[in-house]
């Protein structure tokens, strides 16, 4: 109990300064624009429809598990940050916890567990999947995997094995409905078998695999059944990013890659430079000797019957075989190594208490101060990645001094520079923030002017332009992208409210009316792609204020609310709709105060969004001299 109360304190100690690091990247569709997670009585349906996963029914998956603690973080403090860094950490120190126990089982070595336990807890590529909260499907995975594979060797070796096995079968399934890596964990499983407990002797496997082994197997087949019945498989597969030639020799440069960040993990980064290779050049070829010697190292293991080593590496690679087959448009990150990163834990431990690398540094003792320094480099790696998390704008500006010809990087910078203006008290500062956005998205769209980054690039590009009051180059971005994605759905929105803007100068009423119903048609188009864009529907609901169907207006209004109620432009617009009901009735000889102290409690909800709201401050003081 010791070891696994000082595992626990480790963990935490490395991570305290990452609890309150904010949401990042997909966290916004995944987690604080998805809808579905903020009811509980959503949970059946997360088991059965992959769109549950996202606000964007494109970005669909199907992880159920990872669904129902995203709902009960939301339902314990809705998007209160700290809840769920918490329970990333938690997910991770376990799993540090069940390889001290998987380490345990295997060696017998109290000690040599305790410090691989320690080694994956503080080893700094963990960092990503702890900070990063998206990222906890692949600590679900993990933990689920390492569970299963625990309990089956556990099961091989107590008398009660039929229970063992039960809850090993319970991890898979679990794990398999966290991420679909799990579905490795059958494989390991076999390997381990042939290997230990079998003796290499496949007669002797054959023999119970009935009954040790296809539970595992026809668990897996279920789940494949699942995801092409609910059609995440197919879609997923549907439109490959690349081809598998490219693919592979891509992922043969990615292994040895992968292997250099577990070995010596400095240079870490949300988005590493790193490009797919379409044809065989020095670099796939260099990696491929590499990984060729790699082999034929692991067949001398086998030959040597050094079979732990020779299991850990399979492991690791099994681990990365599904990322390694499917053609992904991130090519490496550091989050996929999770699982391996386990594997390599327990060798390096083994590596450490050998009897050889004792006599190499001169002792006992001095090969416990090298664990000792080890941990305390890991540990400090991992807390200075913590800090690199901490904000977007830290995250990116990492990533882009790391990563410079990565078109990613310098999107997602750009939109921090974006937030910053929308931010800024100062006008100067304010302008300073546009410009630098802008270079960011032009950067991005100079990099790749074709993927869905491009996309995004444009979209932003416009809507910087558009604030700068340049509506002419926010109408050409906006159109160029829709020309690139005619069904992109954020350029419809922005080019809806290029019409509305040109509607609010219009002199000529009847010109004015059409570009009004040009503006509403751009927002429904978008919403019949995306049914729960935030934006289109506040939008839909402006314009439907402005061609004085007030009825319209406040149901889009509310939508939007539901959607997004922390869009203080929004709520300042809801004001404005009570403000005008109370008007009229007023203008009519009637009592409008009902209406105007919904107004009075809409622009005052506005400021404490943002004190230095202007509209809502004005509104506020005409309000409340109509209530006196």
């Amino acid at each position: 109990m010791r070891d696994i109360i000082a595992i626990l304190l480790v963990c935490l100690a490395a991570y305290a300064n990452s609890l309150d690091n904010g949401f990042h990247y997909d966290d916004e569709h995944s987690i604080q624009k998805n809808i579905h997670i903020r009811d509980l009585g959503n949970i059946p349906r997360f088991f059965h429809d992959p769109t549950t996963f996202s606000v964007d029914h494109d970005k669909a998956m199907y992880r159920p598990v990872l669904l129902v603690t995203y709902a009960l973080n939301y339902a314990a403090g809705g998007y209160e940050v700290f809840g769920y860094h918490l329970l990333n950490l938690a997910l991770h120190a376990l799993s540090a916890c069940l390889l001290f126990w998987l380490a345990l089982l295997v060696t017998g070595r109290r000690d040599l567990a305790l410090s691989a336990g320690l080694l994956f807890a503080l080893h700094p590529i963990c960092s990503e999947p702890v900070n990063y909260i998206s990222s906890r499907s692949e600590g679900l995975a993990g933990f689920f995997y390492l569970a299963g594979l625990a309990l089956f060797v556990r099961s091989t070796q107590a008398d009660h094995q039929a229970r063992w096995r039960y809850l090993s079968w319970g991890a898979l399934a679990t794990g398999l409905l966290s991420k679909s890596i799990v579905i490795t964990l059958p494989a390991v499983i076999l390997v381990w078998d042939y290997l230990f407990i079998s003796s290499r002797q496949l007669q002797r496997l054959r023999d119970r695999f009935v009954q040790w082994h296809l539970a595992y197997w026809l668990l897996a087949g279920l789940y494949v059944a699942t995801i092409v019945h609910n059609r995440f498989l197919t879609k997923s597969l549907a439109k490959p990013v690349r081809g598998m030639g490219a693919q592979f020799l891509t992922q043969v440069e990615a292994l040895v890659y992968y292997g250099k960040l577990l070995i010596w993990p400095l240079g870490l980064n949300v988005e590493h430079q790193f490009f797919a290779q379409a044809k065989l050049g020095a670099p796939s070829f260099a990696a491929g000797l590499l990984l060729a010697v790699f082999f034929l190292v692991l067949i001398g293991a086998y030959r040597r019957r050094w079979d732990l080593p020779l299991f850990l590496n399979l492991w690791a690679l099994l681990a990365l075989l599904p990322v390694t087959l499917m053609p992904l448009n991130v090519l490496v990150n550091e989050r996929r190594l999770y699982l391996p990163c386990a594997a390599f834990c327990l060798g390096l431990a083994m590596a450490l208490h050998s009897r050889r690398l004792q006599r190499m540094v001169g002792g006992v003792a001095q090969a416990r101060v090298l664990v000792l320094l080890v941990l305390l480099g890991y540990g400090a790696l991992t807390f200075s990645r913590n800090e690199v998390w901490q904000s977007d704008f830290s995250l990116w500006t990492d990533a882009v001094s790391q990563g410079p010809k990565m078109p990613r990087n310098h999107l997602y910078l750009g939109n921090t520079y974006k937030d910053a203006a929308f931010a800024s008290v100062n006008k100067k500062e304010e302008l300073a923030h546009w410009e630098l956005a802008r270079g960011s998205y032009r950067r991005t769209i100079e990099l790749d002017q074709k993927s869905d980054l491009a996309l995004r690039a444009l979209n932003n590009l416009g809507a910087v332009s558009f604030v700068l009051r340049d509506i002419d180059a926010a109408e050409k971005a906006y159109r160029r992208a829709i020309e690139l994605n005619p069904n992109y759905a954020d350029a419809l929105v922005n080019l809806g409210t290029i019409y509305h803007e040109k509607a609010r100068v219009e002199t000529d009423p009847a010109k004015s009316k059409v570009l009004f119903a040009e503006a509403a048609d751009s927002y429904r188009k978008a919403l019949r792609l995306l049914p729960n864009h935030a934006d289109a529907w506040a939008n839909m609901g402006l314009a439907l204020f402005e061609m004085g169907e007030l009825g319209k207006a406040i149901k889009a209004y509310e939508r939007a609310y539901y959607l997004k109620p922390g869009n203080v432009n929004l709520v300042n617009n809801i004001g404005n709709y009570y403000v005008t009901l109370g008007q009229q009735q007023i203008h009519r000889g009637e009592s409008g105060r009902e209406n105007l102290l919904n107004a009075q409690k809409y622009f005052g909800q506005a400021l404490r969004m943002n004190p230095n709201y202007g509209p809502s401050k004005r509104s506020l003081q005409i309000v409340e001299q109509f209530l006196r």
